[in-house]
């Protein structure tokens, strides 16, 4: 307990200061009544701390609702542009000059370089609902996965020094025991910001909706 006329230390339950004389009788109640209320100033922080936390996870009757499609970055046609022209080439000065069959393999792998990167731009999804993170891989026989909201620090997004400097990256997640990669997404730093923020994600999202 200190004295509140000079400030220096003395015992408990004294009625007067031993170093200036200070009545403190008056001063016990009025000594106590900030403690009292620094104590409930720090209990509403608390209270607004656990609120802000309460809010951040979602409701389990809300509605779903699309929110956000993951666009691919156009750096995933890059072979399927390369290969288009060297396929023209070999097609007009070569195969049409052999027929051999070493020339429709060639013919057929480079179509199949060309189209199945097209078709995993075209089928591929990452959509971003109230409740889950909808993912689609592959075209001939897709994965189809549904990871909750809450369950999207699963989701790894990784970046290579090409994808830092154009906007791009890969998503990496594992599910049933096995490991999936999903590449070439479009602003990746905007997914990172949904699986660190789901929550609040969805409530500016919806809030956006309604204005």
């Amino acid at each position: 307990m200190f004295c509140p006329n000079c400030g220096k230390q003395i015992k408990d339950g004294d009625n007067f200061c031993r170093y200036c004389g200070c009545d403190l009788r008056a001063d016990v109640v009025i000594e106590k009544q900030p403690q009292t209320y620094a104590s409930e100033e720090t209990a509403v922080h608390k209270i607004n701390d656990n609120e802000e936390l309460q809010t951040e996870s979602l409701p389990e009757d809300m509605e779903e609702l699309v929110l956000y499609d993951i666009k691919k970055h156009p750096m995933a046609l890059f072979w399927p542009i390369v290969l288009t022209p060297v396929f023209f080439i070999y097609f007009w000065n070569i195969f049409l000059n052999t027929h051999s069959i070493f020339s429709w393999l060639v013919v057929f792998g480079i179509l199949a370089a060309i189209i199945y990167p097209i078709l995993r731009y075209i089928y591929d999804k990452i959509i971003i609902t109230t409740k889950f993170a909808h993912i689609k891989i592959g075209v001939l026989n897709p994965v189809e996965i549904d990871i909750s909201l809450n369950d999207l620090n699963r989701l790894d997004i990784t970046q290579t020094s090409m994808g830092r400097l154009m906007d791009y990256g890969m998503l990496s997640f594992t599910a049933n025991s096995q490991r999936y990669e999903y590449r070439y997404i479009k602003s990746p730093q905007d997914l990172l910001y949904i699986i660190n923020n789901p929550a609040k994600f969805v409530r500016e999202a919806l809030s956006e909706d309604e204005i």
